[in-house]
């Protein structure tokens, strides 16, 4: 028999063994047990229903991918108000009457340059008195209007206007001295209060003048124009 011949049956053989080899399915082990192909099958179901249910997809290598409803999706920012939103501005604002007192109310004075500018603003029993002895004063009766003041500086005793009043008093019964001494001291207590500022002054030029204190009572004069 020649080389070709075996070389020809040789490989005869080797190809009809290869044929007839079965090959079986490789078992897949899962928490430590084989898993038949009828399991496999119902795994592979069950994987295909949860993924229907959650949209998620199962691919190779134990990774997730999420369907298409679950795409991050960028849109421009409308410009307009969406219907049913509205925006806030000062001006759409209703006015109540809490919004109206707010603005038509004036600033409150700063700390100590809060005054009282007339004799009402004043309290109840130094206004009635401060009352009295006005009407004393007019009527001539100068000892009874220094005796009503008396007792109102008694009640509030670092009021310029019953420091004020009285000064007049003592100066219309001829006390300049006093009279300008009570003025100084209302001066003192009368910080932010210009009208009264310039009366006080007005009134220690008049007492000046009764003195013979000519140069201080232009001095006096002068100031009581600048809190004019």
């Amino acid at each position: 028999m020649s080389k070709h011949a075996v070389v020809l049956i040789a490989l005869a053989a080797l190809l009809g063994g290869c044929a007839g080899t079965q090959y079986s399915n490789i078992p897949v082990v899962e928490s430590g047990g084989p898993l038949t192909p009828g399991v496999m099958r119902d795994n592979r179901a069950r994987q295909t229903a949860e993924t229907k249910n959650t949209g998620t997809q199962v691919t190779g290598a134990g990774r997730t991918q999420r369907d298409d409803a679950d795409v991050v999706q960028a849109y421009a920012v409308p410009s307009a108000p969406i219907g049913g939103i509205k925006v806030y501005s000062p001006e759409s604002q209703p006015v109540t009457e809490t919004n109206r007192s707010e603005r038509t109310s004036p600033a409150a004075p700063i700390g100590g340059q809060a005054r009282l500018a007339a004799d009402e603003q004043l309290d109840g029993p130094v206004l009635a008195l401060l009352t009295t002895a006005k009407q004393q004063q007019s009527g001539g009766d100068y000892n009874g209007a220094a005796s009503s003041l008396e007792r109102a500086q008694r009640i509030a005793p670092r009021e310029p206007q019953v420091l004020y009043r009285l000064a007049e008093v003592r100066l219309a019964q001829g006390d300049a001295g006093q009279a300008e001494q009570l003025a100084q001291r209302a001066l003192s207590y009368s910080n932010g209060r210009p009208q009264l500022q310039a009366g006080l002054w007005d009134l220690i030029a008049r007492a000046r003048t009764q003195q013979g204190n000519t140069a201080g009572a232009q001095e006096a004069e002068r100031r009581a124009r600048v809190n004019l």
